[in-house]
């Protein structure tokens, strides 16, 4: 299911492709200047990490001749420090900030959640390091580790690679044609920090493999069951994936909220009357298109980086018992992909 988004937003085609499906993988949606902020904001930070550890003893070099695709995975031989200092919500730079901000995602975004448009809290980098530890990753739905609440609502996933990508780098694979029934039992997953969907409770059907080349995107509705494998080549299979909701649905985005959309009550669960402070309100929300408040819509990097650095995190329900002890405001415990 491959198609180009070189237009702004989805056509009615790819929209109902997306519905259908539960997923849509787009060829052609950026280009290498949209790209090449958040990979120089990585970079930088490898860069800096590298440093640190050589000076420290803990590295013997900083492994500086190596590409973007390569770096990384000479560094991870010897020292998994810089890639957990990486891994999941922890940067938060101006490419960064620009890649979740840019139009042309955001028409993409704005084609299924709508005009009112949220760039949810739950953004990831994913450094799929060769022999590293959490390179494979189980199958599991998104939804696993949002609010309940927000089960039956979007929260688009938009998988976002910065190399190209296929199976024998660990590109996603995904079951389709299932993301309109219940989420699946999850349980933790045996020696990592990542939910998974066992094997007895694996929804049927076929299991389809995601190559996306460098530009392109995966788009995933947040119950579509997916995974991602061992990575197989010598190099870093880096990737992104940002997620928008409309502003209907729970968000701890500092906005006016308008007649219609969702405003927290109840304190637990149990409550029949709850709806959270967010869909996952360990990590900030923010506006990022709207018609309707454009004052309130969040536009630089400054205020981005300040926004990631005061929230205050608030746990997210558990209900498959998973968070470990001490982990339960952990930006870290989401699914990796």
């Amino acid at each position: 299911m491959n198609n180009d988004a070189s237009q702004r937003g989805l056509t009615a085609e790819q929209i109902e492709a997306f519905d259908h499906e539960g997923y849509l993988v787009l060829d052609a949606l950026l280009d290498d200047d949209d790209l090449q902020p958040a990979i120089d904001d990585i970079e930088r930070e490898i860069e800096m990490r590298a440093t640190e550890l050589v000076r420290a003893g803990k590295l013997s070099q900083s492994y500086a001749e190596h590409d973007f695709a390569h770096r990384l995975a000479h560094i991870s031989r010897e020292t998994s420090d810089v890639a957990l200092g990486l891994w999941n919500g922890v940067l938060h730079g101006p490419g960064f900030f620009a890649l979740i901000t840019n139009p042309k995602l955001l028409d993409v975004a704005q084609s299924l959640c709508g005009e009112e448009l949220i760039a949810s809290s739950v953004y990831r980098l994913r450094p799929k390091i060769p022999h590293f530890n959490y390179g494979a990753v189980p199958w599991h739905q998104d939804s696993a580790y949002f609010e309940p609440y927000c089960d039956q609502a979007l929260v688009l996933t938009a998988w976002i690679p910065l190399v190209d990508t296929d199976a024998e780098n660990g590109c996603l694979w995904v079951i389709p044609r299932v993301h309109k029934a219940e989420v699946a039992p999850h349980r933790p997953a045996e020696g990592k920090a990542y939910l998974e969907i066992p094997e007895t409770h694996l929804p049927p059907g076929e299991h389809v493999c995601c190559p996306v080349p460098k530009g392109g995107a995966l788009l995933l509705n947040n119950r579509t069951p997916h995974g991602s494998f061992d990575n197989r080549t010598d190099a870093v299979r880096w990737s992104m994936d940002l997620r928008y909701q409309n502003a209907a649905l729970p968000t701890n985005a500092a906005m006016t909220r308008r007649d219609g959309e969702s405003t927290p009550r109840g304190k637990t669960i149990d409550d029949p009357e709850f709806v959270p402070v967010a869909c996952h309100p360990p990590e900030a929300d923010f506006l990022v298109r709207s018609p309707t408040r454009p004052d309130e819509v969040l536009r630089t990097a400054e205020q981005f980086a300040r926004l990631r650095a005061d929230h205050v995190p608030t746990p997210v329900t558990d209900r498959w018992g998973a968070w470990w002890e001490g982990e339960a405001n952990n930006p870290g415990r989401q699914a990796a992909k």
